[in-house]
């Protein structure tokens, strides 16, 4: 029996009262299992990644093997996700829980600790991995956000498919062969993003954004990054970083200041303020926490990726959106 098999069989053992057991252990030799709607249990691998670019990360790797729920929805914070019950019920049931870590999840990542335990892995927390670190003094805090450089990303992947092959090894061959087409996907993504920030002048590559989500897309293409706040989006901003940051937008001439599409209105309002007052311009938005909506065009991982960057490049350039 692998691991995928007595996980699920342990958890169907600890829903049920003691004096249950013994006709639970009769229905799931004739069910195969616990789960209370056959819809909701096919006999696959149960995965549940927490943000819309885990999901997509973890569907593509998985493929008909799996099967893959996300808890997030397209636009919502995970810095600031109000649990549901939902989520933890999806989390109580899962085979595999796939997050980012380095405290992205918050709240959710205490109630998988909590629930998953050992069928938890968090694909940002790893040695091929150095964090960045944001805030300062006693609050310096590591950057969750390792997946806006795509070389970074790739390393989830591989982590990922290793989760999935310890979880389901019956699958083995499925995961690695979709793993590797993906891996060779997400190397001509890096290239790609190269070539187009190759094309603007390394003086003009300065972005502000509504957080400090991009630090690792920053170092990894050569782009100096400022944001209203830092990591997280929980900060308050103060007056004098605001002033400080409109200061620099008008001593530098920052080309562009960018919005994002899952902060708060208050966020991005601000990003306008600093704008209209230093006469930059709004460059456009920018998916950081989240994918966008099916038809988006950043709708996946890799769409988000491109999306985000012909923005800002066209902006830099000069192309801006009024």
């Amino acid at each position: 029996m692998n691991n995928f098999e007595q996980s699920k069989l342990s958890r169907c053992f600890a829903r049920v009262p003691g004096l249950l057991l013994l006709g639970m252990v009769l229905g799931l030799v004739a069910l195969g299992g616990c789960d209370s709607s056959a819809n909701e249990d096919d006999g696959r691998l149960t995965v549940v990644a927490t943000t819309t670019m885990i999901a997509d990360l973890a569907r593509q790797i998985a493929g008909d093997d799996a099967r893959v729920e996300g808890i997030m929805r397209t636009g919502e914070d995970p810095h600031i996700y109000d649990v549901t019950p939902r989520a933890a019920e999806m989390i109580r049931s899962a085979d595999l829980v796939l997050m980012n870590g380095l405290h992205l999840e918050a709240t959710l990542g205490e109630i998988i600790a909590n629930s998953a335990g050992d069928l938890s892995v968090a694909l940002a927390e790893q040695d091929g991995i150095v964090p960045l670190t944001g805030g300062s003094g006693l609050s310096v805090a590591p950057d969750p956000h390792c997946w806006m450089d795509v070389n970074q990303f790739r390393l989830y992947a591989e982590k990922a498919r290793d989760a999935l092959i310890a979880a389901d090894p019956a699958h083995a061959e499925g995961y690695r062969k979709r793993a590797e087409a993906y891996i060779a996907e997400l190397v001509e993504l890096d290239k790609w993003v190269r070539e187009q920030f190759d094309t603007v002048p390394k003086a003009q590559r300065v972005i502000v954004t509504s957080h400090d989500a991009f630090a690792y897309f920053g170092r990894a293409y050569e782009i100096e990054v400022h944001g209203v706040i830092g990591i997280s989006t929980e900060q308050e901003p103060t007056p004098q970083h605001i002033e400080a940051l409109q200061k620099l937008v008008s001593e530098r001439g920052v080309r562009a200041l960018f919005l994002e599409t899952s902060v708060s209105n208050t966020l991005n309002q601000i990003v306008q303020s600093v704008a209209g007052r230093s006469g930059a311009s709004i460059g456009g938005t920018l998916y950081s926490d989240s994918l966008g909506d099916a038809g988006s065009g950043a709708d996946t991982y890799i769409g988000m990726i491109r999306q985000n960057t012909t923005t800002i490049v066209k902006a830099l350039k000069g192309g801006l959106n009024q």
